[in-house]
């Protein structure tokens, strides 16, 4: 495969970079370096290595260990609800959300663990298949982050960290909840501690929830389960550390299927269901600070993860019925070497290598009793193996030009190549898919103006190679296949950002513009004669279209100087056009504006209630349209924008138990989210419990 997007980057950096520069350059005036800013959070997605947030030059949101034990999830999604940019997608499956980060596909973004990325191959998506209550922290990067994450960065990156071991030989922590939604319930408990050096956790948690309840009543096929199992140890000696992770993921859900789509002809029922999606990962981490020279940091992080997934179809027709039993084993290998340079005082560098291994396994077994002439009645057993090996290098280089100007510029290379290892499929044989490289580079400012009030530009090229579903094994869509094609080309992208952050005593403001352009998107067409596809109504994937997008994200909060009152606006506003080259359209699904806007509440009263805190928000977002084609023309679905109002509280019942209590949609409101085939509960509670033993 050709490198048909690799146009040079400086022709397309430089002419909007440089102007920049200049300004930031001849505002620049001397001075004594600045003192500390406020808020002091230490982030580590943006760049690879510790950085103060505010020093940050990506769009970067956090969510603290404090923030989410107070935050009632089924899954790790809900957390990320109100995210800037970002929105929640369930594909009719309430057990396995995904996310989307500024109007682009969940499969566009990549979802790490412990900065370990969960590699998933199929059309919709990477499920974020870890136990919400595993986490301790998360980071959200908005735009692309391919240059140090890789190819399925090319929208973000979300980084979901798990706890890790204690302060004391011996501690514990216990956690039950209750969700009014689904009438679930959660356990989890932990050890952890740190003995002699040793540092480590072993924690285990459960989750069972029924139908979900709406206005309308219980939402048939959206019951789900999961557990979770984790483990780690870690070990410092001087200046080395070494670590070993495990954690394991259980679940099953069941898939809803709207009626239009279930009875449609020629179909007369469709059934889906998961009863199987599993994730198991081992991880072994070190690294080693020489403190002498110009190497900084030297970390070394290998990982081998093994998801599992069954996928069940019942389709009857008018013609015939057919059953469908996919099961599909993907191994993902990876490994990671990177070194932190201090080659000169005002520079910081950080270079890498990474390789990566995802190798599917897949079977599946159709059995299809005809009525017509238009299908064979019998078993068909299919047997795929594909893989795709990824090796990259990057490189990223941080200039303090002044005590207020820093410039930061990186720039990855990618090899990779994929084979279609075994198939039994007509028409297919096992053969090496086309290899791709290609060059992507990315390039930002940031400028303090003051103590606490900095104002950021970026510019970051993104890249996501095919999946193997795409190249390789194909996939089913009701009773028709979706046939791969091995000649895709890559999609790529560019990214523009302006940003500006203040962090005061009173006030805080996070807010960025930006623009998006991407190119070459993989979709699925009807096939033509000239694709020889086996099936009249099957379709195939191709490069088809292309997008832009636009728009605004804001955070705004304000505080009382006895830190009892926060007024808090989250708020995006985003356009976003498809083109899909046989028309364009503005219409894609995305709402205008969504947000949340609400009074948190610290009193301070005496005694027992001296910890008591309350939120009340409103959360919502304008109707949104969207136009995409079908197999008769352009399909339109609208959705109407809504709102609803909703309080959470808690306290600490003595120094280690905290009670947390939300209530949702008071006025019990009949909604859909736009990116969201389901429903909305209706008015509903969920409790949280949490008792740490030291």
């Amino acid at each position: 495969m050709t490198c048909k997007q690799c146009i040079p980057f400086t022709s397309r950096a430089l002419p909007w970079l440089a102007p920049a520069v200049l300004m930031l350059v001849s505002l620049e005036t001397p001075g004594e370096p600045l003192a500390p800013p406020v808020l002091e959070e230490v982030v580590v997605t943006a760049s690879r290595v510790e950085e103060r947030l505010l020093d940050s030059s990506a769009s970067l949101t956090v969510l603290t260990s404090d923030e989410l034990s107070r935050m009632m999830a089924s899954g790790v999604a809900d957390f990320l609800r109100d995210v800037p940019g970002l929105q929640v997608s369930d594909s009719g499956q309430a057990g396995l959300k995904r996310i989307r980060i500024r109007g682009e596909d969940s499969r566009r973004s990549a979802i790490l663990v412990d900065s370990q990325e969960l590699s998933d191959h199929s059309e919709v998506g990477t499920p974020l298949t870890i136990h919400p209550d595993m986490i301790g922290r998360i980071e959200v990067l908005r735009g692309s982050g391919s240059v140090l994450y890789g190819s399925k960065a090319l929208s973000g990156v979300t980084n979901l960290m798990t706890l890790k071991g204690g302060t004391a030989p011996l501690q514990a922590t216990v956690k039950g909840g209750y969700d009014g939604s689904t009438g679930g319930d959660s356990f989890f408990a932990s050890v952890h501690g740190n003995l002699d050096g040793w540092s480590y956790r072993l924690a285990g948690a459960e989750s069972d929830h029924g139908l979900r309840d709406t206005p309308d009543g219980p939402i048939e096929n959206t019951a789900f389960e999961n557990k979770g199992y984790y483990g780690f140890l870690e070990k410092t000696v001087g200046n080395h550390t070494l670590g070993l992770t495990w954690d394991r993921y259980e679940s099953s859900s069941d898939i809803f299927v709207e009626e239009s789509v279930r009875t449609t002809f020629p179909i007369l029922d469709l059934a889906l269901s998961t009863p199987q999606r599993d994730r198991e990962r081992f991880a072994l981490d070190y690294s080693w600070e020489p403190a002498a020279y110009s190497l900084d940091r030297v970390t070394v992080s290998g990982f081998t993860q093994d998801s599992l997934r069954n996928f069940l179809t019942d389709t009857a027709t008018v013609f015939f019925q057919r059953e469908i039993d996919t099961r599909s084993t993907l191994r993902s290998d990876g490994l990671l070497v990177q070194a932190d340079w201090l080659p000169l005082g005002n520079h910081s560098l950080v270079s890498g290598l990474q390789y990566s291994d995802d190798a599917v396994r897949q079977a599946r077994q159709v059995d299809t009793l005809s009525f017509t002439p238009f299908a064979i009645t019998g078993t068909e057993r299919i047997r795929d193996e594909a893989s795709i090996r990824t090796l990259a290098l990057f490189l990223q280089d941080r200039w303090s030009v002044s005590d207020r100007l820093t410039a930061t510029v990186g720039a990855r290379y990618y090899q990779i190549e994929g084979e279609l290892d075994d198939t039994n499929r007509p028409g297919l044989t096992a053969d090496s898919l086309d290899s791709d490289s290609h060059l992507i580079a990315s390039a930002a400012l940031s400028w303090a103006l003051d103590t606490g009030n900095v104002v950021r530009a970026n510019i970051s090229e993104g890249y996501l190679y095919p999946s193997l579903m795409q190249l390789a094994t194909g996939a089913y869509a009701g009773a028709n296949f979706i046939n791969p094609e091995s000649d895709l080309t890559p999609e790529t992208s560019i990214n523009y950002e302006l940003g500006w952050r203040l962090m005061g005593d009173q006030w805080t403001l996070d807010t960025a513009l930006f623009y998006a352009d991407s190119q070459d998107y993989i979709d699925h067409i009807f096939c033509t004669e000239a694709d020889a596809c086996l099936g009249a109504n099957d379709k195939v994937y191709r490069n088809i279209g292309s997008s832009t997008a636009h728009g605004v994200e804001l955070y705004l909060a304000w505080q009382s100087q006895d830190q009892r009152l926060r007024p808090y606006l989250n708020l995006t506003w985003m356009q976003r056009n498809n083109d899909f080259g046989t028309f364009d359209t503005w219409k894609t699904g995305i709402p205008s504006l969504a947000g949340r806007a609400g009074l948190m509440l610290e009193p301070g009263l005496a005694g027992i209630w001296s910890s008591l805190w309350a939120d009340i928000y409103l959360r919502g977002e304008s109707a949104s349209q969207l136009q995409e084609p079908g197999s008769r023309g352009v399909v339109e679905t609208t959705r109407s924008g809504w709102s609803t109002i909703n309080a959470a509280l808690g306290m600490n019942l003595g120094a280690n138990v905290l009670l947390a209590l939300e209530v949702q949609n008071l006025l019990d409101r009949r909604y859909r989210e736009s990116t969201e085939n389901l429903l909305a509960a209706g008015r509903n509670a969920s409790v949280k419990l949490t008792w740490h033993i030291n």
